[in-house]
Protein backbone atom coordinates (compact mmCIF):
# COMPACT_ATOMS: atom_id res chain seq x y z
CA UNK A 1 0.00 0.00 0.00
CA UNK A 2 1.45 3.45 -1.01
CA UNK A 3 1.89 6.15 1.51
CA UNK A 4 0.68 9.52 0.12
CA UNK A 5 1.28 12.76 0.72
CA UNK A 6 -0.53 14.74 3.66
CA UNK A 7 -1.82 17.55 2.14
CA UNK A 8 -1.84 20.30 4.55
CA UNK A 9 -5.14 22.65 5.57
CA UNK A 10 -7.47 20.27 3.56
CA UNK A 11 -10.53 20.49 5.79
CA UNK A 12 -10.09 24.03 5.25
CA UNK A 13 -9.66 24.25 1.64
CA UNK A 14 -12.59 22.12 1.33
CA UNK A 15 -15.24 24.18 3.31
CA UNK A 16 -13.78 27.23 1.93
CA UNK A 17 -14.60 25.70 -1.67
CA UNK A 18 -18.20 25.36 -0.88
CA UNK A 19 -17.81 22.47 -3.28
CA UNK A 20 -20.98 21.64 -5.33
CA UNK A 21 -21.70 18.65 -7.27
CA UNK A 22 -21.02 18.72 -10.74
CA UNK A 23 -18.56 21.60 -11.16
CA UNK A 24 -15.25 22.08 -12.50
CA UNK A 25 -12.36 22.58 -10.01
CA UNK A 26 -8.99 23.01 -10.82
CA UNK A 27 -5.92 21.76 -8.87
CA UNK A 28 -2.60 23.62 -10.36
CA UNK A 29 -0.31 21.88 -7.85
CA UNK A 30 -1.70 18.35 -8.19
CA UNK A 31 0.79 16.47 -6.14
CA UNK A 32 -0.07 13.71 -4.64
CA UNK A 33 -3.66 14.47 -5.45
CA UNK A 34 -5.19 14.62 -2.03
CA UNK A 35 -6.78 17.85 -2.22
CA UNK A 36 -8.53 16.83 -5.43
CA UNK A 37 -9.12 13.54 -4.33
CA UNK A 38 -11.35 14.97 -1.74
CA UNK A 39 -13.13 17.26 -4.35
CA UNK A 40 -14.14 14.38 -6.72
CA UNK A 41 -15.57 12.27 -3.92
CA UNK A 42 -17.98 14.97 -3.74
CA UNK A 43 -18.81 14.23 -7.35
CA UNK A 44 -17.43 17.63 -8.99
CA UNK A 45 -15.09 17.43 -11.79
CA UNK A 46 -11.42 18.33 -11.94
CA UNK A 47 -8.67 19.19 -14.07
CA UNK A 48 -5.24 18.89 -11.96
CA UNK A 49 -1.56 20.49 -13.17
CA UNK A 50 1.63 19.02 -11.87
CA UNK A 51 5.20 19.59 -13.77
CA UNK A 52 5.99 16.17 -12.05
CA UNK A 53 5.45 13.38 -14.59
CA UNK A 54 5.54 11.33 -11.17
CA UNK A 55 3.55 13.29 -8.93
CA UNK A 56 0.60 12.58 -11.99
CA UNK A 57 1.20 9.28 -12.38
CA UNK A 58 1.09 8.66 -8.32
CA UNK A 59 -2.61 10.84 -8.62
CA UNK A 60 -3.93 8.91 -11.43
CA UNK A 61 -3.24 5.31 -9.56
CA UNK A 62 -4.66 7.05 -6.23
CA UNK A 63 -7.85 8.23 -7.84
CA UNK A 64 -8.32 4.80 -9.55
CA UNK A 65 -8.16 3.38 -6.52
CA UNK A 66 -10.63 5.12 -4.61
CA UNK A 67 -12.92 4.03 -7.77
CA UNK A 68 -13.09 7.69 -9.07
CA UNK A 69 -14.04 7.14 -12.41
CA UNK A 70 -11.70 8.51 -15.26
CA UNK A 71 -14.51 10.80 -17.18
CA UNK A 72 -14.66 13.23 -13.55
CA UNK A 73 -10.92 14.87 -14.19
CA UNK A 74 -7.96 15.64 -16.39
CA UNK A 75 -4.66 14.99 -15.64
CA UNK A 76 -2.01 17.29 -17.66
CA UNK A 77 1.74 17.93 -17.66
CA UNK A 78 3.12 21.54 -17.11
CA UNK A 79 4.03 24.80 -15.09
CA UNK A 80 1.13 26.36 -14.00
CA UNK A 81 2.10 29.75 -15.33
CA UNK A 82 1.25 28.04 -18.91
CA UNK A 83 -2.37 27.52 -17.55
CA UNK A 84 -3.81 29.50 -20.36
CA UNK A 85 -1.93 27.44 -22.84
CA UNK A 86 -2.73 24.08 -20.63
CA UNK A 87 -5.90 24.54 -20.27
CA UNK A 88 -7.08 25.26 -23.65
CA UNK A 89 -5.29 21.75 -24.17
CA UNK A 90 -8.14 19.78 -22.40
CA UNK A 91 -10.86 21.30 -24.69
CA UNK A 92 -12.64 22.13 -21.71
CA UNK A 93 -14.77 25.32 -22.76
CA UNK A 94 -15.86 26.80 -19.32
CA UNK A 95 -14.71 28.61 -16.58
CA UNK A 96 -13.96 27.06 -13.27
CA UNK A 97 -15.51 27.60 -10.13
CA UNK A 98 -12.48 26.99 -7.49
CA UNK A 99 -9.34 27.23 -8.13
CA UNK A 100 -5.96 25.77 -5.83
CA UNK A 101 -2.16 26.20 -5.44
CA UNK A 102 -0.60 24.79 -2.76
CA UNK A 103 2.78 25.88 -3.14
CA UNK A 104 4.59 23.28 -0.90
CA UNK A 105 7.27 20.60 -1.75
CA UNK A 106 5.75 16.93 -1.82
CA UNK A 107 6.96 14.79 1.12
CA UNK A 108 7.88 12.38 -1.71
CA UNK A 109 9.84 14.80 -3.01
CA UNK A 110 11.40 15.33 0.05
CA UNK A 111 12.01 11.82 0.77
CA UNK A 112 13.59 10.80 -2.63
CA UNK A 113 17.08 11.68 -2.27
CA UNK A 114 17.89 12.31 -6.27
CA UNK A 115 15.60 15.10 -5.96
CA UNK A 116 17.60 16.79 -3.81
CA UNK A 117 15.40 19.12 -2.17
CA UNK A 118 16.05 18.26 1.47
CA UNK A 119 19.43 18.20 3.71
CA UNK A 120 17.92 15.49 5.87
CA UNK A 121 18.56 12.67 2.66
CA UNK A 122 22.34 12.48 0.93
CA UNK A 123 21.38 13.35 -2.66
CA UNK A 124 22.62 15.40 -5.63
CA UNK A 125 22.15 19.06 -5.61
CA UNK A 126 19.53 19.00 -8.05
CA UNK A 127 16.05 20.66 -6.48
CA UNK A 128 14.34 20.92 -9.75
CA UNK A 129 10.24 20.03 -9.91
CA UNK A 130 10.18 20.05 -13.22
CA UNK A 131 13.05 17.47 -14.21
CA UNK A 132 13.58 19.03 -17.73
CA UNK A 133 14.48 22.09 -16.16
CA UNK A 134 18.27 22.36 -17.55
CA UNK A 135 19.43 24.07 -14.44
CA UNK A 136 20.59 22.83 -11.08
CA UNK A 137 21.09 23.71 -7.80
CA UNK A 138 24.50 22.76 -7.61
CA UNK A 139 24.76 24.64 -11.22
CA UNK A 140 23.80 28.00 -9.03
CA UNK A 141 26.33 26.85 -6.30
CA UNK A 142 29.05 26.57 -9.07
CA UNK A 143 28.36 29.14 -11.56
CA UNK A 144 27.22 32.05 -9.44
CA UNK A 145 29.88 34.48 -7.85
CA UNK A 146 30.08 35.39 -4.52
CA UNK A 147 28.09 38.28 -4.70
CA UNK A 148 25.56 36.57 -6.64
CA UNK A 149 25.41 33.91 -4.07
CA UNK A 150 24.56 36.81 -0.88
CA UNK A 151 21.74 38.44 -3.31
CA UNK A 152 20.50 34.95 -3.71
CA UNK A 153 20.44 34.13 -0.27
CA UNK A 154 19.50 37.28 1.09
CA UNK A 155 16.39 38.08 -1.05
CA UNK A 156 15.04 34.55 -1.65
CA UNK A 157 16.03 32.94 1.73
CA UNK A 158 16.01 35.97 3.85
CA UNK A 159 19.03 34.82 5.57
CA UNK A 160 20.45 36.78 8.19
CA UNK A 161 23.61 34.96 7.61
CA UNK A 162 23.78 35.47 3.68
CA UNK A 163 27.05 37.32 3.29
CA UNK A 164 29.46 35.28 5.21
CA UNK A 165 27.68 32.25 4.05
CA UNK A 166 28.07 32.60 0.19
CA UNK A 167 31.85 33.70 0.94
CA UNK A 168 31.71 29.69 2.43
CA UNK A 169 30.05 28.13 0.15
CA UNK A 170 32.21 30.05 -2.48
CA UNK A 171 35.48 28.49 -0.65
CA UNK A 172 34.50 25.06 -0.29
CA UNK A 173 33.19 24.98 -3.73
CA UNK A 174 35.65 21.72 -4.70
CA UNK A 175 34.14 19.57 -2.12
CA UNK A 176 30.47 20.45 -2.30
CA UNK A 177 28.52 17.68 -4.87
CA UNK A 178 25.91 16.35 -2.81
CA UNK A 179 22.61 17.76 -0.57
CA UNK A 180 24.67 16.91 2.90
CA UNK A 181 27.47 18.22 1.65
CA UNK A 182 26.36 21.85 1.48
CA UNK A 183 24.44 21.68 4.80
CA UNK A 184 27.93 20.72 6.45
CA UNK A 185 29.57 23.28 4.85
CA UNK A 186 26.56 25.84 6.01
CA UNK A 187 26.32 24.34 10.17
CA UNK A 188 30.32 24.55 10.08
CA UNK A 189 30.36 28.25 9.29
CA UNK A 190 27.16 29.29 11.67
CA UNK A 191 26.77 26.21 13.93
CA UNK A 192 23.26 25.10 15.16
CA UNK A 193 21.44 25.78 17.59
CA UNK A 194 17.42 25.44 17.92
CA UNK A 195 15.30 23.08 16.17
CA UNK A 196 15.38 24.44 12.55
CA UNK A 197 18.30 23.69 10.98
CA UNK A 198 20.83 26.01 9.97
CA UNK A 199 20.61 25.22 5.90
CA UNK A 200 16.55 25.34 5.73
CA UNK A 201 17.01 29.19 4.48
CA UNK A 202 19.63 28.33 1.92
CA UNK A 203 18.05 25.55 0.56
CA UNK A 204 14.93 27.31 0.43
CA UNK A 205 16.45 29.82 -1.77
CA UNK A 206 18.15 27.62 -4.42
CA UNK A 207 15.11 25.56 -4.44
CA UNK A 208 13.31 28.32 -5.47
CA UNK A 209 15.42 30.32 -8.14
CA UNK A 210 16.43 27.05 -10.08
CA UNK A 211 12.40 27.01 -10.57
CA UNK A 212 11.79 30.74 -10.58
CA UNK A 213 8.66 30.29 -8.06
CA UNK A 214 8.03 33.40 -7.39
CA UNK A 215 7.48 34.50 -11.03
CA UNK A 216 5.59 31.64 -12.08
CA UNK A 217 3.55 32.59 -9.28
CA UNK A 218 2.41 35.94 -9.77
CA UNK A 219 1.71 34.77 -13.59
CA UNK A 220 0.04 31.43 -12.47
CA UNK A 221 -2.32 33.52 -10.20
CA UNK A 222 -3.03 36.15 -12.99
CA UNK A 223 -3.71 33.53 -15.55
CA UNK A 224 -5.99 31.72 -12.84
CA UNK A 225 -8.70 34.92 -12.35
CA UNK A 226 -9.09 34.80 -15.99
CA UNK A 227 -10.08 31.45 -15.98
CA UNK A 228 -12.22 31.61 -12.64
CA UNK A 229 -15.87 31.80 -12.83
CA UNK A 230 -17.72 34.82 -10.95
CA UNK A 231 -18.46 34.22 -7.73
CA UNK A 232 -15.52 31.58 -8.02
CA UNK A 233 -12.58 31.47 -5.91
CA UNK A 234 -9.01 31.53 -5.92
CA UNK A 235 -7.44 29.53 -2.91
CA UNK A 236 -3.22 29.30 -2.14
CA UNK A 237 -1.56 27.78 0.42
CA UNK A 238 1.87 28.91 1.20
CA UNK A 239 4.51 27.96 3.33
CA UNK A 240 7.08 31.01 3.31
CA UNK A 241 6.81 34.60 3.99
CA UNK A 242 8.48 35.79 0.56
CA UNK A 243 4.94 32.96 -1.12
CA UNK A 244 2.90 34.61 1.21
CA UNK A 245 3.71 38.04 1.04
CA UNK A 246 3.17 38.07 -2.70
CA UNK A 247 -0.01 36.47 -2.72
CA UNK A 248 -1.28 38.98 -0.30
CA UNK A 249 -0.20 42.10 -2.56
CA UNK A 250 -1.50 40.61 -5.56
CA UNK A 251 -5.18 39.66 -3.89
CA UNK A 252 -4.95 43.43 -2.45
CA UNK A 253 -4.83 44.70 -6.25
CA UNK A 254 -7.34 42.32 -7.36
CA UNK A 255 -9.19 43.93 -4.69
CA UNK A 256 -8.26 47.59 -5.25
CA UNK A 257 -9.11 47.19 -8.99
CA UNK A 258 -12.61 45.78 -8.01
CA UNK A 259 -12.12 42.59 -9.12
CA UNK A 260 -13.29 40.57 -6.22
CA UNK A 261 -12.59 40.47 -2.23
CA UNK A 262 -10.24 38.50 -0.09
CA UNK A 263 -13.14 35.98 1.79
CA UNK A 264 -10.63 36.00 5.17
CA UNK A 265 -9.33 39.78 6.48
CA UNK A 266 -6.01 37.25 7.45
CA UNK A 267 -4.99 33.98 6.48
CA UNK A 268 -6.04 30.75 8.13
CA UNK A 269 -3.91 28.46 9.60
CA UNK A 270 -3.48 24.84 10.75
CA UNK A 271 -4.44 23.99 14.01
CA UNK A 272 -2.68 22.65 16.53
CA UNK A 273 -3.74 19.24 16.03
CA UNK A 274 -2.61 18.99 12.56
CA UNK A 275 0.33 20.35 13.64
CA UNK A 276 1.31 17.63 16.15
CA UNK A 277 -0.05 15.20 13.37
CA UNK A 278 1.96 16.79 10.31
CA UNK A 279 5.16 19.16 11.49
CA UNK A 280 5.26 20.38 8.04
CA UNK A 281 1.92 22.32 7.98
CA UNK A 282 3.48 24.17 10.76
CA UNK A 283 4.07 26.97 8.79
CA UNK A 284 1.31 27.16 6.31
CA UNK A 285 -1.23 29.82 5.15
CA UNK A 286 -4.24 29.22 3.15
CA UNK A 287 -5.64 32.76 1.38
CA UNK A 288 -8.70 32.93 -0.24
CA UNK A 289 -10.16 35.63 -2.86
CA UNK A 290 -13.40 35.38 -4.82
CA UNK A 291 -13.84 36.98 -7.87
CA UNK A 292 -17.13 38.97 -8.06
CA UNK A 293 -16.77 40.37 -11.76
CA UNK A 294 -17.61 37.91 -15.29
Amino acid sequence: MKTYHKSVLLKETLVALHIQKGAWYLDCTLGDGGHSLEILKQGSKLVGIDVDPQALERASQRFEQEGIPAKQYQLIEGNFRDLTNLIAQTGIDQKFLGVIFDLGVSSLQLETPERGFSFLREGPLDMRMDPKLSVTALDLIRGLNKGELNELFTKLGEEKFARKLAAAVVSARPVIKTTGDLARVIEKEVGRSGKIHPATKIFQALRIAVNDELNALKEGLEASLKVVEKDGLVLVISFHSLEDRAVKNIFRHWQNMGLGESSFKKPLLPSEREINQNPRARSAKLRVFQKLVS
